[in-house]
């Protein structure tokens, strides 16, 4: 059905923020119109990126470290 189904997004992290911050996250989706979700997403994997691989190929962008992401397991 999927060519690789390990790319599939079925993983679910709830985060909650107070109205300063949803303002914020507002403002970045009206200024680069992107929706709020995959922007946040990216946003908090290269942030990941940067502490766990020290900015190495933290700005590729999207799909840019494929291989820094697989030699991560998630239990």
């Amino acid at each position: 059905m999927y060519s690789d189904p390990s790319k599939i997004r079925d993983k679910v992290v709830k985060i909650r923020l107070n109205a300063s911050e949803a303002q914020l996250i507002e403002a970045l989706v009206n200024y680069t119109g992107e929706e709020a979700a995959p922007m946040c997403r990216e946003m908090l994997l290269e942030q990941a990126r940067h502490v766990l691989f020290g900015g190495m190929n933290s700005m590729q962008g999207r799909g840019g470290n494929e291989v820094h992401e697989k030699s991560l397991s998630v239990a």
